[in-house]
């Protein structure tokens, strides 16, 4: 008779999955079958590390919002979740792009002044979603422009 090569390792998680071992060596296929038990399946690990590195650098965001003095953001408690992370991704590659490389076309004293200054007067957290895939050349622009936007924005809503 030979040696079981196929395992149901019912996970800590409460998952279920039929396991091939028959790479592992003969003695070795059941202790290895039961440690797998004592652990999270594939998919549940991957989750569980995507919202550890989601914690990451949602602290690297709020780090690095406050040594550029940027402010809180305002909005609904998923926007808050997602847009500090969009608003500190955009405004670093874009001082990279502009201010680092090969060709810099500002420098640190003028990003400050044409980007900075106007980002930090920027709360609302729907603003920075909206220009997560802006370009970082049109940043200037829009960041100068974006309370101009929000009296249009606003202006707008349903007051009931």
């Amino acid at each position: 008779m030979a040696v079981q090569t196929e395992f149901d390792v019912k996970f800590s998680c409460g998952h279920r999955e039929t396991r091939d071992l028959s790479d592992r060596p003969a003695g070795k296929r059941k202790g290895f079958a039961s440690w797998l038990a004592k652990g999270e399946c594939l998919e549940c690990w991957k989750k569980s590390k995507q919202k550890e590195e989601l914690g990451s650098r949602r602290e690297a965001a709020a780090a690095d919002a406050k040594k550029m003095g940027l402010p809180e953001l305002d909005g609904s408690e998923q926007q808050l979740l997602w847009a500090p992370l969009f608003r500190d991704s955009l405004i670093k590659h874009a001082h990279e792009d502009l201010c680092r490389g090969e060709d810099p076309v500002m420098s640190e004293d003028e990003f400050e002044d044409r980007i900075m200054k106007h980002a930090r007067a920027i709360t609302r957290a729907g603003w920075w979603m909206d220009q997560a895939d802006a370009e970082s050349q049109d940043l200037e622009e829009l960041v100068s422009t974006a309370l101009d936007d929000e009296d249009a924005v606003n202006g707008c809503e349903n007051p009931l």
